[in-house]
């Protein structure tokens, strides 16, 4: 097993003219490799900014973070942009699919920006659309899927790329509780063949897929849970 990702004393403060929030207090934590945690708090304990700064779009104003063993807290925007395209995979509540563009095409997003030959991306575009029972729908456009059917496409969009982590946050929140457990075992599915998973939720339905819970309050991390041990090691 090898730390993918970890964190030492990070600390993230907003700041208005008129109040200081803080929003993270020296949080350290670390996440292995195949490991799939669930950051899990009240609302406005600190799980999306956690998660922001995991995925490179917010960054603490201090402490470290280390990605792949690398210290990332200094990197520029184009390097960071650079280790989101190459590394990291999103999904969001809200899907986030572009309406104007069928399946297909919202899949192939994260490729037009890789060297990869059209063959080579139609490749990689159809293996996910089949791997998560979508290829059927490849020239619908979102609206035309339900909520379970959208919310799979944004996994097949994330995991395109083959990225080095998924970052998930409330995968489930905008769908009901039988397109909620679709998805949850898609992602259970594909943190079984080895997909590093960290996912923000309330859901404690949604956590229990994970190998382990880390409870946020406050801007701390208050304790963490071992669910069960990984399967693939």
């Amino acid at each position: 097993m090898h730390e993918i990702i970890k964190t030492e004393s990070i600390s993230r403060i907003y700041k208005t003219t008129e109040i200081e929030t803080t929003a993270l207090k020296k949080v350290s934590f670390s996440v292995n490799a195949g490991e799939f945690v669930a950051i899990m708090g009240p609302s406005g304990c600190g799980k999306s900014t956690l998660l922001n700064i995991l995925g490179l779009i917010d960054q603490s104003d201090s402490g470290k973070y280390f990605f792949k063993g690398k210290d990332i807290s200094g990197l520029g925007e184009r390097q960071k942009a650079d280790m989101r395209k190459e590394n990291l995979g999103f999904i969001f509540q809200s899907f986030n699919l572009i309406d104007e563009l069928n399946v297909y095409d919202n899949v192939e997003l994260p490729l037009i920006y890789t060297k990869l030959s059209s063959k080579e991306r139609k490749e990689k575009i159809n293996h996910v659309l089949s791997q998560l029972d979508i290829i059927h729908r490849a020239s619908h456009y979102p609206q035309q899927l339900s909520g379970g059917q959208q919310q799979r496409v944004a996994i097949a969009r994330a995991i395109v790329n083959d990225p080095a982590v998924i970052l998930a946050d409330e995968p489930t929140g905008n769908l009901d509780s039988a397109n909620g457990t679709e998805v949850m075992k898609v992602l259970s599915d594909l943190n079984g063949k080895g997909a590093t998973i960290v996912m923000v939720t309330h859901s404690m339905h949604d956590a229990a897929y994970s190998n382990r819970k880390v409870h946020l309050f406050d801007g701390q991390i208050i304790k963490e849970d071992i669910l069960k041990q990984m399967s693939h090691v």
